[in-house]
């Protein structure tokens, strides 16, 4: 069964995460609709077993990419692909865009945010959606939506 608890990796951008970090990731914050921001995460998710999380998040409002920890996970805003490539298991399931990324805002501790970058929004969101028809055979793919 999919790790479930990857989800927490998305709530990197809350501006109350950590009070020593709380002017970047506001900065972070302020230009996320005009800007598509990719930054370096490192935390430990502590609901149940601490689990410590390190990846790369791309945000281009609504949607968002996370990697880390051997887990991808897509939003297109509208749909959340979270793709475990060693598992070869892929849920797909509605998703609510940014806001998500409050869901598990209490959860996280140690946050560190680094190699923060800013690139103009672009038209082509493809960086946000996972396509299942490449997949193969030995490919679960589990459609929740």
């Amino acid at each position: 069964m999919m790790k479930k608890w990857l989800l927490p990796l998305l709530a990197l951008l809350l501006p109350f995460a950590l009070a020593a970090q709380e002017r970047q990731i506001s900065d972070i914050a302020s230009r996320l609709h005009a800007n598509r921001v990719t930054l370096h995460y490192d935390c430990v998710f502590t609901q149940d077993t601490p689990v410590h999380l390190t990846g790369v998040l791309t945000i281009q409002a609504p949607c968002y990419r996370a990697e880390g920890n051997g887990m991808k996970i897509y939003n297109d805003g509208m749909t959340r692909w979270t793709v475990d490539p060693e598992s070869r298991e892929v849920y797909i399931e509605d998703a609510e865009g940014l806001e998500e990324l409050v869901a598990w805002q209490e959860s996280l501790s140690e946050l560190k945010i680094t190699d923060v970058s800013y690139l103009p929004l672009q038209e082509d969101l493809s960086d946000f959606r996972f396509d299942t028809a490449a997949l193969d055979a030995s490919w679960v793919v589990t459609d929740l939506r």
